[in-house]
């Protein structure tokens, strides 16, 4: 059977097991909406779980590319501040070893909580003079001095969760937003214009060629679009996710990258095989 909590609190709960005190903190917005972090007074220990995101010292996700509710940045930052005031000098995260030492913790959780703040206000100032939200989402890098690791979080991905978290789904920049009319439903339209198929999968090559990866993605994906086993198409998809799989850092991008791969290489062999045949 499910258990049921008979002992619930809002801020702070204060306990002893075996001699030794606990102290229950509530500290949300890191990696779920709502957490608590067990301080150990006569310790200085704080087991902290993944309010740090699962890999300490990373910027956090303030969204997840797997799907969950957005995170609050500055409520992130609230609960940072409360471990911070603690001064710990053991912190116990949820994964991997843990981080010793008061002016190593207090060194990290500063930096972590200043890149946060700056993203966050860099948004929003991009916001309210009219930046769009892929604008600020290239344009917002950390100060050298306030890097941070994006093996988890990314810096961009964080713009985007700041931008929608604040002003909703709607971005603003063309009315077909506001319909359930997708671009993808013109994209045979484009092919056509462009003379084929193939003459955009050539030209999503080109792009491929010259170092612009993502826009070489956006060619073929219209390709694909109309034709999902055109060869050409899909060879570029493959190029173009093998190369930002080399590039990438982070934990989740990898993840969806190889994927996506996975998919694409399992459709071109299929399509290969239905050539053979033909």
């Amino acid at each position: 059977s499910r258990p049921t909590p008979d002992i619930t609190f809002d801020d702070r709960y204060e306990l002893e097991l075996g001699g030794v005190r606990m102290e229950l903190l509530w500290t949300p917005g890191g990696e779920t909406t709502d957490s608590m972090v067990v301080w150990l007074p006569d310790h200085e220990v704080c087991f902290c779980g993944n309010l740090f995101s699962a890999l300490f010292g990373h910027f956090p996700n303030l969204v997840t590319v797997r799907g969950d509710r957005y995170r609050e940045a500055l409520r992130f930052i609230e609960s940072l501040e409360r471990v911070l005031a603690l001064e710990p000098k053991l912190l116990l995260p949820g994964h991997h070893g843990p981080v010793v030492g008061k002016e190593t913790i207090r060194d990290e959780l500063t930096r972590l909580r200043d890149a946060v703040q700056y993203v966050h206000d860099e948004t929003v100032r991009g916001m309210n003079h009219g930046k769009d939200i892929h604008t600020l989402m290239r344009d917002i890098q950390l100060p050298p001095e306030l890097e941070v690791g994006e093996g988890y979080g990314k810096v961009s991905w964080s713009v985007r969760a700041i931008w929608e978290n604040y002003a909703g789904w709607f971005h603003h920049s063309s009315t077909t937003e506001l319909y359930p009319v997708p671009a993808k439903s013109v994209y045979a339209d484009l092919v056509e214009l462009a003379g084929g198929a193939d003459a955009v999968a050539d030209r999503a090559r080109e792009k491929l060629s010259a170092g612009e990866t993502l826009e070489a993605i956006h060619l073929a994906e219209i390709v694909l679009s109309d034709s999902s086993a055109n060869r050409s198409a899909l060879e570029v998809m493959i190029a173009a996710h093998e190369r930002l799989e080399g590039e990438s850092e982070n934990f989740w991008l990898t993840q969806w990258l190889r994927k996506q791969l996975a998919g694409l290489r399992s459709t071109l062999a299929a399509s290969q095989e239905k050539e053979g045949k033909s």
